[in-house]
């Protein structure tokens, strides 16, 4: 499968009935969903506009290849894609989901109910790795480039590229992230005991794992849910459409790394919440690799 990115400004063949929104009644729109480093409006119950400095124009292309290329996946449409080119700001208008975040929900939901849910993304998951990677042993964006999670994120001097990445065959991809973890070292002028402890034994705990097509930010923040009012579950009580958003960080992965990144927030460190078991029934799970790359995440993830 090899694709292209989309040059920019983009607008999408399968618009909205309503017409897109000005970038003055973007910024003007009063219904502000989130802001911090970035901005999120909803224009209406149909288009939401993600905005600023921030924002990459890659989980665009995300976007842009799901609806091209697995389309079964469900995920916001890109209606249209553009920089100011006086502020230099990006703007992704999409698609709003309907629902709730599966955050402010969860906890009120019955056993079954959260057992539905769970089975939904299950099938999402399972569609996502049956897609094959373009090239063989390609670890790296969707767009053939760089990759969007933090561990490569690059903390060698001067900061260019600022991601790191791709990479040929799992071997050079831990590296990539261990390379990287020695320049976050180096830079503050610490001793590289660590990082020789993971150079020399990180190559043969993480291998045999082929590049996966990876979400990369499995978060109940990231997972939008409705009820599905012509569906019962397999018990009999309510069932729910569900859709991924925030796409900002896909790529092919390790497969191992889905697992990894679901585990990795604030809340796991306490395993206080059912939902650490939740996703055990939706996510393959990697316990080795989980509890190395725990150890990882902690020391080259600050």
């Amino acid at each position: 499968m090899v694709w292209q990115p989309e040059p920019l400004p983009f607008t999408s063949n399968s618009l909205p009935e309503s017409p897109l929104p000005t970038k003055d009644e973007i910024r003007a729109c009063p219904n502000i969903l989130f802001e911090r480093e970035y901005k999120v409006v909803a224009i209406n119950d149909g288009i939401v506009v993600k905005f600023g400095h921030r924002v990459k124009e890659y989980e665009g292309q995300v976007l842009i290849f799901l609806e091209r290329h697995v389309p079964t996946i469900p995920a916001p449409r890109l209606y249209a894609m553009y920089k100011d080119t006086e502020t230099l700001e990006t703007f992704l208008v999409m698609q709003r989901i309907p629902g709730e975040r599966l955050d402010a929900v969860w906890p009120s939901l019955a056993e079954d109910e959260k057992d539905d849910i769970s089975d939904k993304l299950g099938q999402i998951f399972d569609n996502l790795r049956q897609v094959s990677c373009p090239k063989p042993d390609f670890y790296g964006g969707l767009d053939g480039g760089c990759l969007h999670h933090y561990l490569f994120r690059n903390r060698r001097p001067g900061g260019s590229p600022e991601w790191l990445g791709p990479y040929i065959g799992e071997a050079n991809f831990v590296a990539g992230m261990v390379g990287n973890y020695r320049a976050h070292v180096e830079r503050n002028r610490r001793p590289d005991y660590k990082v020789r402890y993971y150079e020399e034994y990180l190559p043969s705990l993480l291998k045999g794992h082929r590049p996966t097509l990876t979400h990369g930010d499995v978060q109940q923040k990231n997972i939008m849910v409705t009820e599905n009012s012509s569906g019962r579950n397999a018990q009999g009580g309510r069932s729910f459409d569900v859709v991924l958003i925030q796409w900002a960080q896909a790529g092919w992965y390790p497969q191992y790394w889905e697992f990894f990144v679901a585990s990795s927030p604030i809340a796991f460190m306490y395993w206080d919440s059912d939902w650490s078991l939740s996703i055990q029934q939706f996510l393959e799970v990697w316990p080795e690799e989980q509890a190395v790359m725990r150890m990882v995440d902690r020391d080259a993830g600050l």
